[in-house]
């Protein structure tokens, strides 16, 4: 892209120094080199900022259930102090049996409990990254 730019940069000061006055060409080359100048900054910004985000695209762990390594939607707490995500412990709870998955402590439905302060954290998380979204 920057390449681009640059031959555009060429190209307009060729047109200048055939066609302008010697007057006026001076002027017109700082101009144009000004603004060459001014989008190569700003496209190496624009490309700098999409790497910080490419970079940045990283669930934190503590932020996935210990089930199925996503994101949680509905964090719950079971008593081991352990957060899963009330769909995937329901599921363990209901196929493979009534135990914590993590500390083998026996576990019920009715032992869970909303985990409010994670669901919070999670849901800024998602407001300040559009692509969570996609993932």
């Amino acid at each position: 892209m920057l390449m681009l730019l640059e031959e555009h940069r060429k190209q307009k000061l060729s047109e200048v120094e055939i066609t302008g006055p010697p007057e006026t060409t001076e002027a017109m080359v700082n101009r144009i080199n000004a603004e060459h100048a001014e989008k190569s900054t700003s496209l190496c910004k624009l490309f700098s900022e999409v790497d910080d985000r490419r970079k940045r695209r990283e669930v934190p762990d503590y932020l996935c259930g210990k089930i199925s390594y996503e994101l949680m939607q509905e964090p719950v707490v079971a008593p081991s102090g352990i957060s899963y995500d009330r769909k995937d412990i329901e599921d363990h709870l209901q196929r493979v049996g009534h135990f914590d998955p993590i500390t083998r402590q026996e576990l019920t439905q009715e032992q869970l409990i909303p985990n409010l302060a994670l669901k919070e954290i999670i849901d800024s998380f998602v407001a300040e990254n559009g692509w969570v979204e996609d993932y």
